[in-house]
């Protein structure tokens, strides 16, 4: 029976439930435990980033460079698209699949569950809408939701954290967690043995914070505040006179990453602000801008590693952070959103290396190769508010119009991929800086497809036409699937980065990908559609993109639709 249950805007506590259509569902989950969330069956997609390393890697070969030009439509969902205020509201989020039953959220945080067992349809079985008010401020994306035990856990937008049961679609409970009404909450939570983990999002006055939560009934197991206090380790890099850290934003937008057998947590944090103008926080701004590695069952930091020390640009390193191995020492690689990429030892944080993959970074003049801090960079500067790397000046400041990569970075919160496979790392990014260039030259915004070796240099790119702003997932068929803002759906030669397969469809997608099987057959899904601050970026990226049909593609329209496709 297909089930739709509504729970009242910000309360969520009532719910109404009634029969919509009846349809057979054939498939039946078993429990997710934390064992299948370590070690996820090849066919089965349980976590936000399929494993905990946050490599995005899909074992299944099926589908291989040989055979892939064959992949067809399977079948599609649509989805209604809702109404909101504010900004965003696209399709972002990762489907979870267990045994042929697939979880999905929308733009404002409603959840369903679709049985794909049959191969070719998506049955709805149920709708679990927690009626969050289309009017409360902030940012509508929702990326996803976690799985453990018989639960469906879900984040809504004002910060609601719902249970939902897995087979009916009944709200079992759910608790606020929103500290400040400038909070707002865009990433998927991350479900441990024994915690639900979550933070808000946010450029807004706040004060960025990760919680855990218990499983049972939500109530808090931890809580960590990202920007510490007056006479906590960090809370000197922030002004002594003032209380400007209480608004000093240093969010999370993404879902981080985790390693079972140290019991870390490895999550990205955002820009400081105010934003655009560091004469107003003078400081590093710990932990603004930082890879924040958190015990698991404590929330205490165990280390820190930050990017951009009083960052101005926007510059958010909340991207993918992969956890692989390479002789035995565990690493963890990151995309960084200002134009570098970045490999750091695991286990302490000591830098390992650092490279500029995007064409153009004029904020810096490059990275101290010690210590991977910008060159300029001056602690004595930064503390007086005065440090202005190689600009010279800060976004905030009226004469700095073009900087570089763009506002939005090279890889922005579109999720990496690691492969086990050729043990690349795989981006897609923006190609492009920020505002129309001096020389009155076409304010150009492309996109590209790059890998990365284990050591952080730069192995591979592929240049797209339009800016790519959805993710990437790579398979053990040697494949890398990613999309662009034009509607392309694409699969590259995970060696080459030769495209092999291509189809148009019909709207900016935003979404990463995924690779699922059921009963030994391949399936790959990609969620399709955008609205909101991403439609008027997004395709505003596609009209200053290099395809022909440029100014057409601005036009492209707002839908909901999941596409699945197979041999």
């Amino acid at each position: 029976m297909l089930k739709y249950h509504r729970g009242k805007a910000a309360l969520g506590t009532a719910l109404l439930a009634g029969t919509i259509l009846s349809v057979a569902s054939s498939a039946a989950s078993a429990q997710v435990t934390y064992d299948r969330l370590v070690n996820p069956e090849p066919d089965n997609w349980l976590t936000h980033n399929r494993t905990y390393d946050g490599n995005r890697y899909s074992p299944l070969d099926e589908i291989t460079t040989d055979n892939v030009g064959d992949l067809d439509l399977a079948f599609s969902v649509s989805l209604i698209p809702q109404l909101y205020a504010g900004l965003g509201g696209g399709l972002q989020g990762t489907p979870l699949v267990d045994n042929g039953i697939m979880y999905f959220t929308d733009g404002m945080g409603v959840v369903y569950r679709i049985d794909v067992s049959s191969g070719d349809r998506g049955y709805i079985n149920w709708i679990m809408d927690p009626g969050t008010d289309p009017e409360i401020p902030g940012i509508a994306n929702n990326r996803g939701v976690a799985l453990l035990g018989d639960t469906v856990y879900s984040v809504t937008r004002d910060g609601y954290l719902y249970a939902t049961d897995a087979a009916t679609g009944e709200v079992l409970w759910d608790a606020a967690t929103q500290i400040d009404p400038d909070e707002y909450f865009t990433a998927a939570p991350l479900a441990l043995e024994n915690a639900i983990v979550l933070g808000p999002a946010g450029d807004a006055p706040m004060r960025g914070w990760i919680d855990a939560r218990s499983p049972e009934d939500g109530s808090q197991l931890w809580h960590f505040w990202i920007i510490p206090g007056p006479g906590e380790p960090g809370g000197e890099t922030w002004p002594a006179d003032s209380d400007i850290y209480l608004s000093g934003a240093s969010a999370i937008w993404t879902t981080g990453s985790y390693d079972p057998e140290t019991n870390l947590i490895y999550w990205g944090t955002s820009n400081p602000t105010p934003f655009g103008d560091p004469d107003l926080r003078p400081g590093d701004n710990l932990y603004s801008s930082s890879l924040i590695v958190l015990d698991g069952d404590t929330g205490e930091l165990e280390w820190y590693y930050q990017y951009t020390p009083n960052e101005q640009w926007d510059y958010d390193e909340i991207g993918s952070h992969q956890l692989y191995e390479v002789d035995g020492q565990l690493r963890v690689s990151h995309f960084g959103r200002n134009g570098f990429t970045y490999v750091l030892d695991a286990t302490d944080g000591t830098f390992i290396n650092g490279v500029q993959y995007v064409p153009e970074v004029t904020w810096t003049a490059g990275l101290d190769p010690k210590t991977g801090k910008p060159i300029e960079y001056d602690p004595a500067l930064a503390a007086g508010g005065i440090q202005r790397y190689a600009h010279g000046a800060f976004a905030g400041d009226s004469q700095v119009s073009y900087f570089c990569p763009n506002i939005q970075g090279g890889v922005n919160f579109q999720p990496t991929t690691y492969s086990l496979r050729t043990g690349l790392h795989y981006g897609s990014g923006i190609e492009g800086c920020n505002g129309a260039p001096p020389d009155g030259s076409r304010d150009r915004q492309t996109g590209s497809i790059l890998a990365m070796d284990q050591d952080g240099n730069l192995a591979g790119l592929l240049q797209i036409p339009t800016a790519t702003y959805g993710g990437t997932v790579s398979t053990a068929g040697g494949l890398v699937f990613s999309s662009d803002v034009g509607g392309d759906f694409f699969a590259v030669d995970d060696e080459t980065l030769e495209i092999l397969w291509n189809v148009n469809l019909g709207s900016i997608i935003e979404a990463p990908p995924i690779v699922y099987g059921v009963d030994g057959k391949e399936f790959v899904a990609i969620p399709v559609g955008t609205s909101g601050i991403n439609a008027l970026l997004a395709a505003g990226y596609a009209e200053r993109g290099d395809d022909p049909n440029a100014a057409s593609l601005a036009n492209l329209q707002r839908t909901w639709t999941i596409y699945v496709f197979a041999l």
